[in-house]
Protein backbone atom coordinates (compact mmCIF):
# COMPACT_ATOMS: atom_id res chain seq x y z
CA UNK A 1 0.00 0.00 0.00
CA UNK A 2 1.15 3.39 -1.08
CA UNK A 3 1.96 6.03 2.37
CA UNK A 4 0.07 8.52 0.50
CA UNK A 5 -3.04 7.57 1.40
CA UNK A 6 -2.07 7.22 4.97
CA UNK A 7 -0.58 11.01 4.78
CA UNK A 8 -4.24 12.11 3.19
CA UNK A 9 -7.72 11.79 3.42
CA UNK A 10 -9.83 9.84 1.05
CA UNK A 11 -10.86 12.00 -1.80
CA UNK A 12 -14.06 11.09 -3.39
CA UNK A 13 -15.54 12.43 -6.91
CA UNK A 14 -18.50 12.16 -7.84
CA UNK A 15 -19.34 13.01 -12.10
CA UNK A 16 -21.69 13.08 -14.76
CA UNK A 17 -19.62 12.10 -17.93
CA UNK A 18 -22.06 12.70 -20.54
CA UNK A 19 -21.00 9.88 -22.03
CA UNK A 20 -17.10 8.64 -22.41
CA UNK A 21 -17.13 6.73 -25.83
CA UNK A 22 -14.26 9.27 -27.28
CA UNK A 23 -10.96 8.45 -26.23
CA UNK A 24 -9.92 12.12 -25.49
CA UNK A 25 -12.58 12.32 -23.42
CA UNK A 26 -11.50 9.45 -21.13
CA UNK A 27 -8.03 10.42 -21.61
CA UNK A 28 -8.75 13.76 -19.81
CA UNK A 29 -10.75 12.32 -17.23
CA UNK A 30 -7.64 10.28 -16.22
CA UNK A 31 -5.05 13.16 -16.39
CA UNK A 32 -7.84 15.41 -14.38
CA UNK A 33 -8.50 12.56 -12.21
CA UNK A 34 -4.35 12.20 -11.16
CA UNK A 35 -4.05 15.93 -11.52
CA UNK A 36 -6.86 16.60 -8.35
CA UNK A 37 -5.41 13.61 -6.20
CA UNK A 38 -8.91 11.89 -6.47
CA UNK A 39 -8.75 8.05 -4.61
CA UNK A 40 -12.34 6.83 -5.65
CA UNK A 41 -14.56 8.74 -8.96
CA UNK A 42 -18.00 7.49 -8.77
CA UNK A 43 -19.23 8.10 -12.40
CA UNK A 44 -22.55 8.13 -13.91
CA UNK A 45 -23.81 8.52 -17.79
CA UNK A 46 -20.47 6.93 -19.13
CA UNK A 47 -22.56 5.24 -22.05
CA UNK A 48 -20.92 1.78 -22.34
CA UNK A 49 -22.15 -1.00 -23.67
CA UNK A 50 -22.35 -4.28 -21.38
CA UNK A 51 -19.43 -6.09 -22.63
CA UNK A 52 -17.91 -3.77 -24.57
CA UNK A 53 -16.26 -1.02 -22.13
CA UNK A 54 -13.22 0.73 -23.70
CA UNK A 55 -10.08 0.93 -21.88
CA UNK A 56 -10.48 3.23 -19.09
CA UNK A 57 -7.82 2.78 -16.71
CA UNK A 58 -4.09 3.79 -16.79
CA UNK A 59 -1.12 3.34 -14.04
CA UNK A 60 -2.33 5.63 -11.76
CA UNK A 61 -6.28 4.49 -11.51
CA UNK A 62 -6.02 0.27 -12.45
CA UNK A 63 -8.45 -0.89 -10.46
CA UNK A 64 -12.21 0.30 -12.57
CA UNK A 65 -15.67 -1.42 -12.10
CA UNK A 66 -18.62 -0.73 -14.18
CA UNK A 67 -22.36 -1.24 -14.42
CA UNK A 68 -23.70 -1.00 -18.55
CA UNK A 69 -26.64 -0.89 -20.10
CA UNK A 70 -27.41 -4.53 -21.71
CA UNK A 71 -28.54 -3.25 -24.88
CA UNK A 72 -27.94 0.48 -25.80
CA UNK A 73 -24.79 3.13 -25.09
CA UNK A 74 -27.06 5.04 -22.28
CA UNK A 75 -26.83 5.29 -18.65
CA UNK A 76 -23.72 3.62 -17.28
CA UNK A 77 -21.94 3.80 -13.94
CA UNK A 78 -18.58 3.03 -13.11
CA UNK A 79 -16.61 3.57 -9.90
CA UNK A 80 -12.64 3.94 -10.12
CA UNK A 81 -10.56 3.51 -7.41
CA UNK A 82 -6.44 4.99 -7.50
CA UNK A 83 -3.27 2.80 -7.54
CA UNK A 84 -2.96 4.23 -3.74
CA UNK A 85 -5.41 2.51 -2.54
CA UNK A 86 -4.78 -0.68 -1.08
CA UNK A 87 -8.47 -2.00 -2.19
CA UNK A 88 -9.51 -5.17 -1.87
CA UNK A 89 -13.06 -6.69 -3.34
CA UNK A 90 -15.26 -8.08 -1.19
CA UNK A 91 -18.61 -8.21 -3.18
CA UNK A 92 -20.60 -6.03 -5.58
CA UNK A 93 -24.18 -6.12 -7.34
CA UNK A 94 -25.47 -4.07 -10.18
CA UNK A 95 -28.31 -3.81 -12.42
CA UNK A 96 -28.48 -4.68 -16.27
CA UNK A 97 -29.61 -0.95 -16.85
CA UNK A 98 -26.60 0.28 -16.00
CA UNK A 99 -28.35 2.64 -13.17
CA UNK A 100 -26.24 1.31 -9.75
CA UNK A 101 -22.73 0.00 -9.00
CA UNK A 102 -22.68 -1.30 -5.39
CA UNK A 103 -18.88 -2.00 -4.35
CA UNK A 104 -17.69 -3.57 -0.93
CA UNK A 105 -14.19 -4.09 0.56
CA UNK A 106 -11.71 -2.90 2.37
CA UNK A 107 -8.85 -0.55 2.54
CA UNK A 108 -6.70 -0.05 5.07
CA UNK A 109 -8.49 -3.03 6.97
CA UNK A 110 -11.24 -0.54 7.11
CA UNK A 111 -14.61 -1.78 5.52
CA UNK A 112 -15.98 0.38 2.80
CA UNK A 113 -19.77 0.20 0.57
CA UNK A 114 -19.34 2.46 -2.44
CA UNK A 115 -22.52 3.15 -4.36
CA UNK A 116 -22.42 5.38 -7.79
CA UNK A 117 -26.24 5.53 -8.78
CA UNK A 118 -27.45 7.08 -11.45
CA UNK A 119 -31.31 7.60 -11.56
CA UNK A 120 -33.44 7.56 -14.10
CA UNK A 121 -35.76 10.94 -15.65
CA UNK A 122 -38.78 9.61 -14.96
CA UNK A 123 -40.00 7.77 -11.70
CA UNK A 124 -37.14 8.72 -9.61
CA UNK A 125 -38.41 8.63 -6.06
CA UNK A 126 -39.88 5.01 -6.82
CA UNK A 127 -36.31 4.41 -8.21
CA UNK A 128 -34.35 5.73 -5.45
CA UNK A 129 -36.71 4.45 -2.86
CA UNK A 130 -35.90 0.54 -4.72
CA UNK A 131 -32.36 0.96 -4.80
CA UNK A 132 -31.76 2.48 -1.35
CA UNK A 133 -33.82 -0.69 -0.11
CA UNK A 134 -31.16 -2.62 -2.19
CA UNK A 135 -27.94 -0.94 -0.93
CA UNK A 136 -29.03 -1.10 2.77
CA UNK A 137 -28.84 -4.92 2.64
CA UNK A 138 -25.81 -4.51 0.82
CA UNK A 139 -23.58 -2.40 2.62
CA UNK A 140 -21.74 -2.29 5.59
CA UNK A 141 -18.95 -0.08 6.98
CA UNK A 142 -18.25 3.48 5.40
CA UNK A 143 -21.10 3.94 3.15
CA UNK A 144 -20.03 6.59 0.44
CA UNK A 145 -23.00 7.51 -2.26
CA UNK A 146 -22.27 9.24 -5.58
Amino acid sequence: MSASYHDAPLRVLTLNCRGLNVPERRTHLLRDLRKTQISVAMLQETHFLEGFSPKLRNRYYPNNFFSNHNTARKAGVAIILSADLDFKELNKIFDTQGRFLFLKGTIADKLYTFASIYAPNTNQARFLRRTLRKLKGFAEGAIIIG
